[in-house]
This record gives structure tokens, C-alpha cells and sequence, in this order.
């Protein structure tokens, strides 16, 4: 098989053919900085929060649904 039969056959089978490998180092930066993102996320959800109340009225209802 020559060069130019390798090509022809690279470009037939471009949809069959699995994606190169991704990049770690960008897969994990891309990871943390969901990571990141959530983490601050519950940060200011829990800092806008009403302190008492609304966390034994959450509390109550979750372990309602667990019993039942």
C-alpha cells in the first residue's frame, strides 16, 4: 500500500474512524474549573440563604421523604 492509497482509504473511513485522543492537561483544567464553578455556586447559595428557618423546613422535608 503507497502513500496515496493510505490517504484514499484515511479519507473513506474519517466517520468510522475513532477521534484522536483529547488533550489531559485540557480535560483536567476544563474538570476543575467545573469544579470550581459548583463549589462557589453552593458558596454564595449558601451565604444567600435565610439562616435558621429555611434550613429546618429543608431539613424536615428531606427526611420526611426518606421515611416514606
Amino acid at each position: 500500500m503507497n502513500q496515496q492509497d493510505q490517504e484514499l482509504l484515511d479519507k473513506q473511513l474519517w466517520g468510522v474512524s475513532p477521534s484522536p485522543p483529547v488533550n489531559v492537561s485540557v480535560a483536567g483544567a476544563v474538570s476543575f474549573v467545573l469544579v470550581v464553578v459548583f463549589l462557589i455556586g453552593l458558596a454564595v447559595g449558601t451565604g444567600m440563604s435565610t439562616p435558621d428557618k429555611q434550613m429546618q423546613f429543608v431539613s424536615r422535608d428531606a427526611l420526611a421523604a426518606i421515611r416514606f
